[in-house]
C-alpha cells in the first residue's frame, strides 16, 4: 500500500524533479562553506583569553571624580612670571667719625680730597723713602691695610673692618669728629664756604700779563682724574716751632712743566689770594673756592725771600 502525498506536496516534488541538479549542488555547497567559516571564526574568538578587571575590595564604593577647586593664591606664590625686583639704591659712604692713630711706619706726604665725598680722593704715602700714589680701595704696599677714605687733613686706613687714622705729615693728630667739624657749613672766621665740588688745581703762571698756553693744566682733565694732580705738583706741610706755616712744593713726574709754571723745588707756599695757609681747614676752603676764580695769586717763600706768582685757572 502506497501512501499518497498531499496534492500540493506532490506538485512541489514534481517541480523539484524538473530542476537541474548540478547548479543546486553548487549553491548548497557555497552555503555550507560560508556557514563553516562563520562557525570557525566564532570558535577562535572564544579561545582567546579576555582581560580580567581586578576585583574591588569589599566595602569600597566608587564615586565619580570631583574637580578640585583652583587655589589662585597658591599659584601666585610660585611667581610664574617672576618677581619685580626692588629698586637698588647705592648707599652713601658713611664717614667714620673716630679712628685711632695708625701704628704703620708710613707717612702721608700729600693728598687730594673731595669735600663731601671721602671715597673720591687720593693720597701720596711715603714708605721706606719711596712715595706711592693710592686711590681709595688700593692696598698699601707691604701691609694688609687699604686706603678707605680721604679727608681734608688725613686718610683712613681699613684692615678687616678696623679703621686707623693716618694724619698728613706735620699735622697733629686729633679726633676726626673735631678735625672735620663744620664741613659743609659756613665759617664765621672766613668768608669761604666749603662746597661739595671736585678740587681745582693751579694752572699756568701769568708772566707780564701773558698766559703761556703750552703749560696750562686742563681743568677738565684734573676733575676727571684727581690723581693727575700729582703729575704736576706734590705738596707736604711744613711746621716751625710746632705750628703749620705752609706747604712745600715739589715737582711731580713732569719736572719741566713744574719749572715752566714758575715754581722751583722746595718752594714754600704760604698764602693764596691773601689767605695764609697756616690752617689746614682754611687752606682747603681757599683751594676749593678757587674753582670759580679766573686767576690766583700764590705767595711763596724761596731762599728766604717772599715772591708772588700769578696763576691762570683753566675754565
Amino acid at each position: 500500500m502506497h501512501a499518497t502525498l498531499h496534492p500540493k506536496l506532490q506538485l512541489g516534488w514534481q517541480y523539484l524533479q524538473r530542476l537541474p541538479l548540478q547548479p543546486l549542488r553548487l549553491v548548497l555547497n557555497l552555503l555550507l562553506v560560508l556557514l563553516l567559516a562563520w562557525l570557525l571564526a566564532r570558535l577562535s574568538w572564544q579561545l582567546v583569553p579576555q582581560p580580567v578587571a581586578p576585583a574591588l575590595p569589599a566595602g569600597v564604593s566608587v564615586t565619580p571624580a570631583q574637580q578640585a577647586p583652583v587655589a589662585l593664591n597658591n599659584l601666585l606664590r610660585y611667581a610664574l612670571f617672576g618677581q619685580a625686583s626692588a629698586e637698588v639704591t647705592t648707599p652713601a659712604v658713611a664717614q667714620v667719625t673716630e679712628a685711632p692713630k695708625t701704628q704703620l711706619n708710613v707717612k702721608l706726604t700729600g693728598l687730594v680730597s673731595v669735600p663731601g665725598r671721602p671715597e673720591a680722593g687720593s693720597a701720596i704715602i711715603e714708605q721706606r723713602g719711596s712715595e706711592t700714589t693710592y686711590a681709595v680701595g688700593d692696598q698699601i704696599e707691604g701691609t694688609r691695610s687699604r686706603l678707605s677714605q680721604v679727608l681734608e687733613d688725613r686718610v683712613l686706613l681699613e684692615q678687616n673692618g678696623r679703621f686707623e687714622t693716618l694724619m698728613l705729615d706735620g699735622v697733629e693728630f686729633t679726633r676726626i669728629a673735631q678735625a672735620n667739624a663744620g664741613l659743609g657749613q659756613s665759617d664765621n672766621n672766613a668768608d669761604y664756604q666749603l662746597q661739595a665740588e671736585e678740587p681745582i688745581v693751579l694752572a699756568a703762571p701769568i708772566a707780564s700779563g701773558v698766559i703761556n698756553p703750552d703749560v696750562q693744566v686742563q681743568r677738565d682733565e684734573i676733575l676727571a682724574e684727581p690723581m693727575k694732580f700729582f703729575d704736576y705738583v706734590r705738596v707736604s706741610p711744613v711746621q716751625r716751632d710746632g705750628q703749620l706755616v705752609g706747604y712745600r712744593l715739589m715737582a711731580g713726574k713732569d719736572a719741566a712743566l713744574f719749572a715752566q709754571m714758575g715754581l722751583q723745588q722746595n718752594d714754600l707756599a704760604i698764602e693764596i689770594n691773601g689767605i695764609p695757609l697756616n690752617d689746614m681747614q682754611q687752606a682747603m676752603r681757599v683751594i676749593n673756592d678757587l674753582r670759580d676764580a679766573s686767576e690766583a695769586r700764590l705767595k711763596i717763600e724761596r731762599d728766604g725771600e717772599i715772591r708772588d706768582i700769578l696763576f691762570s685757572l683753566s675754565q
